[in-house]
């Protein structure tokens, strides 16, 4: 009962971990719950990204090309200033220009252009004359800088292009770069959770992030609410189409580039591309650029499939996450064997697990994993922790039942399955030898002691006398049934049996090991002055019943049925007959084969119930092995 308690507590302390490690994660489960995200994501691998959303990258490739044309020392006009960064702002509006006129929805701009240009005020004109061209169709960043004042507080300054806002058509063409990077404990948010979520929540105005602009200015809609959503990344860095921003710049790779056709109705996002390695954002599949992070935001908000937490409560989490522990206990109430429920915790984590997947895969949600699938392995031991210690306590109470009948080799053989010992004591038939053997004029010599005075000296031989013929009994392989008062009963071939000859040969050499061992205490007895004893000894063999029987409070591991009945029968005829051993002929014709025991035929002697019946004898030149 005090196990069972135990169990009963664990089972609850576990369910309730479960739940609110799922609904109410710590920090170390945040870290392995993100991990296992990770991990599946990878397995998952790389998926196809939308072929309208389209990076200009202002690469290495862009800036070697400008070195080349600046050391052979002819810089054609598209190519002045793009060797280096930070480019002329001009640039990045020739650029532009050609993408919308190549059939660009809309284009946005991953470069803050913050007060004037580096490069002149001709720089910002030229740039802010191609704007105009395509007013509501080029998006250009702004930035949200945080800082700490001498009190520690936070501070937000918003750094946005105040020179071309009349160009573009105003603050609704401007888009936060901002992006929530991910950590070792939270997946990379989307840039728009930051710019109209964290921003308003901490009283700041709220803006759109840059890539919900581009879409926006291309004509489209989101198909999901982004501030809920992490960014589901379509593989590494050169994941989506990418043009290096020189094939644009340059008019005769432009005018008869591959890629021009293609990019009518398309998203393009235009930047520099230098934040990878240890400075890019860290996702399952390793660092990416800023310019490839916008681009997994946009094409998210396009086809709907950024990935968000299922349930979004946390209760409703933490009871989705109790579900498949609370399958397993409620079906394990009728598996009450270890392999059936084990069984069952490997399946629901199979289930789990394929759940879990296919959300993924098909719907991008994340359900709840790593807690309730620990929770399943943690029962799964808890099982097997409580079938071990029953196991043990089943062995000991085995052991203790078997061990007062037979020797320590035997109940070693019964005990190494324990499902035939249980079948052993519900009762089964058995071909056994029946062995009785009794102490002959007993019954008189205890009157004459009782009166004499001599109880002590008369119970201290009796116990020697039984326990030498117990010993041989053990050491012949044969089973202790039970004591009835000076007479012993046992059995060759129960609980577990070597051959019903075998068991039959043992039988008879018991019986004759036990007479030598008789001899010899009689010798011993005889020089202490003590009354010398004779017994006699009846084998039987056939069929038996046995198993456990008696009363629910005093249980017994016995042999019934004939054989025993004839077996103390036969004991009585010894002190007809000169022999000390007889046995029925069914004993006789399994000694057949036994080369050792001389079997003699001592005719047929009257047998109470039974009448005449043959019984025979056996002398050996070695009685016991």
């Amino acid at each position: 009962m005090a196990r069972t308690r135990t169990i009963h507590v664990l089972v609850v302390a576990l369910l309730a971990w479960v739940g609110i490690s799922s609904g109410w994660p710590g920090p170390r489960m945040r870290v392995w719950e993100r991990g296992v995200e990770q991990q599946l994501l990878l397995l998952r691998g790389a998926r196809r990204p939308p072929g309208n959303v389209v990076l200009v990258a202002v690469d290495d490739a862009t800036l070697q090309q400008g070195d080349w044309f600046e050391e052979e020392g002819r810089i054609p006009e598209w190519a002045r200033g793009v060797g280096s960064l930070p480019w002329p702002r001009a640039t990045y509006g020739m650029v532009a220009e050609k993408l919308l006129q190549a059939g660009a929805s809309a284009v946005a701009v991953n470069v803050v252009f913050e007060g004037p240009s580096g490069k002149g005020a001709a720089d910002d004109d030229a740039l802010e004359l191609r704007l105009r061209r395509y007013p509501g169709r080029v998006a250009l960043a702004a930035e949200m800088l945080e800082s700490n004042d001498a009190q520690g507080a936070g501070s937000l300054t918003f750094v946005r292009p105040e020179r071309f806002l009349s160009a573009i058509g105003g603050t609704g063409a401007l888009g936060l770069t901002n992006i929530l990077a991910g950590t070792s404990s939270e997946a990379s948010r989307h840039p728009e959770a930051y710019a109209s979520g964290v921003l308003p929540a901490r009283g700041a105005e709220g803006h759109s992030a840059l890539s919900s602009t581009l879409l926006r200015l291309g004509g489209q809609r989101s198909r999901q609410d982004d501030r809920l959503s992490s960014l589901n990344f379509y593989g590494p860095e050169g994941s989506f189409r990418r043009l290096p921003a020189w094939e644009v710049l340059d008019p005769e790779r432009w005018k008869n580039h591959p890629l021009r056709s293609s990019l009518a109705g398309s998203l393009v996002l235009l930047g520099p591309v230098v934040a990878q390695g240890a400075d890019g954002y860290p996702t399952p599949f390793g660092s990416l650029s800023g310019l490839e992070v916008l681009a997994t935001a946009t094409a998210n908000t396009l086809q709907g499939d950024g990935l968000q937490p299922w349930p979004r409560s946390a209760p409703a989490r933490a009871l989705l996450a109790l579900v498949p522990m609370l399958i397993v206990l409620a079906a394990a109430r009728r598996r009450s064997n270890l392999r059936g429920r084990l069984v069952l915790v490997a399946l629901m984590l199979v289930l789990q697990a394929t759940v879990v997947a296919v959300a993924l895969q098909q719907a991008n949600r994340w359900l709840p994993l790593l807690a309730p699938s620990s929770g399943l392995v943690l029962l799964g031991l808890l099982y097997g922790g409580d079938a071990y210690l029953r196991e043990g306590q089943e062995r000991r109470r085995l052991r203790r039942t078997f061990e007062r009948y037979v020797a320590p080799g035997v109940v070693a053989e019964i005990l190494s399955d324990p499902e035939s010992a249980q079948g052993i004591l519900r009762g089964r038939l058995l071909e056994v030898t029946v062995l009785m053997t009794d102490i002959k004029g007993f019954t008189v010599l205890t009157k004459q002691r009782s009166g004499e005075g001599q109880s002590e000296l008369h119970v201290c031989q009796l116990n020697e006398y039984l326990a030498a013929m117990v010993e041989v009994v053990m050491d012949h392989g044969g089973t202790i049934d039970k004591f009835i008062g000076d007479a012993v009963m046992a059995v060759f071939g129960s609980p577990v049996s070597r051959g019903v000859a075998e068991e039959a040969s043992q039988g008879v050499r018991c019986a004759l090991a036990m007479r030598a061992a008789l001899a010899g205490l009689n010798e011993d007895w005889a020089r202490r002055g003590i009354a010398t004893l004779d017994n006699g000894v009846g084998l039987a063999s056939g069929q038996v019943m046995v198993g456990q029987i008696g009363s629910p409070k005093r249980m017994e591991f016995t042999v019934i049925g004939d054989t025993v009945n004839l077996a103390a029968r036969l004991e009585s005829v010894t002190r007809q007959v000169d022999a000390s051993v007889l046995f029925d002929a069914a004993t006789a014709d399994l000694l057949a084969k036994d080369p050792a025991l001389a079997v003699v035929s001592m005719g047929c002697q009257p047998v109470k119930s039974l009448g005449e019946v043959e019984v025979f004898t056996a002398t050996a030149g070695q009685a016991s092995r």
